[in-house]
């Protein structure tokens, strides 16, 4: 409660410093502001324990293997939800912005788009990233942007394939994986019940409170490096605010068990602030 007290006091001053007594400053005022290293010596940064993270697969499957099993998820996800054209250049555009300005730009990315009036996004390992229609309706570029990113950080971070090795499937997939060299035969098929079962259950598409954060992280400087305003993650999250008030059951996992909205704004404010005084 302290700590939601904190990032609710330091969004109330980051708001007052941004359209208050900077409303009338240049852009160069704003960043060079001697106002800032006070600021940020009063508060505790949210993101100190990423900042110096280093990304790869040691320790979990290789690049290889999540690529093919992120082909097998995939699979499962067409069964268990309807694809759609629809919006989908839009995302793809969007979302290889993403992508090419992430920590791991090297990995073929694809994005699609999920027929559905539930307002979600999810990724999944080997660079997939699914959106839904509504989410698509409700969200500007910016904002699109935004959900993409975060999703991508989550690929970045590799936290999907961090709770399969924890699980009790993991051994299993790994040796699976190892064995396979299509997408058919009997052993695919296995692989397929077992991961099904994953998807159905959303084994890896759920993911910690701190992995949220961390995506969070990734996703707004991500943002900045691709082009998108970074105040579309702001807004977004302002939206789906507004949106659990009045109808929560049109929210997916993209805000349900995720940090409390105000700490995840204040957290992205205090970012961006620290991104422009660079």
């Amino acid at each position: 409660m302290k700590n939601l007290t904190r990032y609710f006091l330091f969004a109330l001053i980051i708001t007052a410093l941004l359209f208050g007594t900077f409303a009338q400053s240049s852009a160069h005022n704003y960043k060079t502001s001697a106002a800032f290293p006070t600021l940020f010596a009063q508060y505790d940064d949210p993101y100190s324990d990423f900042r110096n993270a280093k990304y790869s697969n040691a320790g979990l499957l290789t690049e290889r293997d999540e690529i093919k099993l992120g082909i097998q998820l995939h699979r499962e996800v067409t069964k268990k939800f309807s694809l759609t054209d629809t919006g989908l250049a839009r995302a793809d555009r969007l979302g290889q912005r993403c992508a090419q300005a992430s920590l791991r730009p090297s990995l073929v990315y694809k994005f699609h788009v999920i027929q559905s009036r539930e307002i979600n996004g999810f990724s999944l390992p080997g660079g997939h990233v699914y959106v839904t229609t509504a989410l698509l309706r409700l969200a500007n570029d910016n904002e699109l942007g935004a959900v993409l990113c975060h999703e991508v950080g989550h690929i970045v971070a590799r936290h999907s394939l961090k709770t399969l090795k924890k699980s009790k499937e993991y051994d299993d997939v790994a040796s699976s994986l190892g064995d396979i060299t299509g997408v058919a035969g009997d052993l695919a098929r296995d692989l397929g019940v077992a991961l099904g079962q994953m998807v159905g259950a959303g084994l890896l598409t759920v993911h910690s409170r701190d992995e949220e954060r961390e995506a969070d992280f990734l996703g707004v400087r991500t943002m900045s490096g691709a082009g998108f305003d970074p105040q579309g993650m702001i807004t977004m999250f302002q939206k789906l605010q507004r949106i659990e008030e009045q109808d929560s059951d049109l929210l997916g996992s993209l805000f349900s068990d995720h940090p409390d909205a105000e700490e995840r704004i204040a957290n992205t404010r205090y970012e961006i602030a620290r991104m422009r005084r660079r």
